[in-house]
């Protein structure tokens, strides 16, 4: 093509000029010869433009005759295979659509502990009480993803693994393996609880993670969820026992909608159990990681079980008022104890912050200092202080009772790093026994991204 261009060029030049030399050399001869010149001048002049034109005409036809990229191509691309690149189209094309990369998550949670009751046992210790490593992301513009597991302890756990499709704006439709929407301090993160362990009552009751399906909605000041789930642990498939369900649900209004909140709810589930072994076993620690557990149901046998919880909500300004409680109904042949509980809290931030109030997951949110440490400022400083109370004694059944007085201190020098003290008074009640006293610090450094 350029070695045509050029041919057309050199026989332009020649002609013109032959033109031009015709015309300075006839520059004598009559007006009628001039004319005839100039018009033969013209038409040269029109036959370039014309022939510029068709030139383009062909390169732009054999632009769009390239081939576009195969499907093989465009499979190959998220894989990282070589792909042609060299064409706009194909590179547009090779771009999986609503496919974002994986947002890496995970949270690391140092402990310290000192331990000691009236009896005369003292101890301390210490553990990695949360290190999660997860990914989250978009399959596409309505599908997204989670996958999160805990490295802390003695053994790895899965934590919240799901896929979660989005029906409409604020509807939702999840399955995996994730907590079913029972209580509002079981639901809020570990890393914004006031406190550095939830209540007795809800990590009680609250049946924990299961693989299910479950379907939420929310609007400007309400939300509700709820969900079918299947056994807490992997089991061989038995013919000979029936296989263990939860149908859990979640209601709950923001009755001033917004700032300030006022929070309402209740939670509920009915669970069928396995017909025989392993049964149900109740232990509980007097909230505080690494210590004994110091109530005890032992395990019974119960064909059914009924929670209903109700919650309580305040969230204004530096501010935060929580309460909740409720209880669970076994039903069997041999036992059927009822157990009951309920937790309140206050906290106050006295730098001033808020822990917003989250509609769509009808929880309190993150503290994110005003003033973080090293930008003018000495960071987020919150006290806080529980008093819960659990009863699991009823019938053929003793696990006992424990009340428990909470205080906590929070640091937060910026918003993602939270250096906390948690100081736990715990009385352990029993039938035919003397009550007993224990005293835990903890210590906690945390971290989250």
């Amino acid at each position: 093509m350029p070695a045509r261009r050029s041919v057309h060029a050199i026989w332009m030049a020649t002609a013109l000029s032959l033109i031009a030399a015709e015309a300075s050399a006839q520059s004598a001869l009559s007006p009628e010869v001039a004319a005839l010149i100039e018009a033969q001048a013209a038409k040269i002049r029109d036959l370039e433009a014309r022939l510029a034109r068709l030139e383009a005409r062909r390169d732009v036809a054999a632009l769009v005759a390239e081939p576009a990229p195969s499907v093989a191509a465009e499979a190959a691309a998220p894989l990282g295979l070589a792909t042609r690149t060299d064409s706009p189209v194909a590179a547009v094309a090779s771009k999986p659509a609503g496919l974002s990369p994986p947002t890496m998550r995970g949270r690391a949670q140092f402990d310290a502990l000192v331990y000691n009751n009236d009896e005369g046992s003292q101890s301390t210790g210490t553990e990695v009480r949360r290190f999660r490593l997860g990914a989250k992301g978009d399959l596409s513009d309505q599908l997204s993803y989670v996958a999160e597991a805990d490295f802390g302890g003695a053994e790895v756990s899965l934590q919240d693994v799901m896929l979660t499709y989005e029906l409409a704006e604020g509807r939702t439709l999840s399955v995996g393996y994730f907590k079913p929407p029972i209580t509002l301090d079981e639901l809020t993160s570990s890393n914004e609880t006031v406190f550095l362990e939830r209540s007795a009552y809800a990590s009680t009751f609250a049946p924990g993670r299961r693989v299910g399906v479950a379907a939420r909605a929310w609007g400007e000041q309400w939300g509700v969820s709820g969900g079918l789930f299947g056994e807490t642990e992997d089991s061989d498939l038995d013919t000979e026992r029936e296989e263990a369900w939860l149908a859990a649900a979640r209601g709950y209004v923001d009755l001033l909608g917004g700032e300030p909140a006022l929070h309402l709810g209740l939670s509920v589930y009915h669970t069928r159990l396995p017909d025989r072994g392993p049964g149900v076993w109740l232990r509980v620690r007097p909230e505080t990681g690494r210590a004994p557990r110091v109530l005890d149901t032992g395990a019974f046998i119960a064909q059914e079980g009924t929670f209903a919880g109700l919650e309580f909500g305040y969230g204004s300004g530096p501010l935060t008022l929580q309460a909740e409680g409720g209880g669970v109904d076994y039903a069997g042949a041999i036992s059927g104890p009822d157990f009951g509980g309920w937790s309140a809290q206050a906290a106050w931030r006295w730098t001033g912050e808020s822990r917003p109030y989250d509609i769509e997951n009808g929880v309190f949110g993150r503290i994110r200092p005003t003033r973080p440490l090293g930008q003018g400022g000495f960071g987020a400083l919150e006290t806080g202080l529980r008093v819960s109370h659990l009863d699991l004694a009823d019938e053929t059944v003793d696990g006992g009772s424990m009340t428990t007085y909470g205080l906590v201190v929070n640091w937060l020098p910026i918003t993602r790093l939270r250096l906390s003290a948690n100081l736990i008074q715990a009385r352990i009640e029993r039938l035919r026994a003397a009550p007993v006293d224990e005293t835990l610090l903890t210590l906690r450094t945390a971290i989250d991204w």
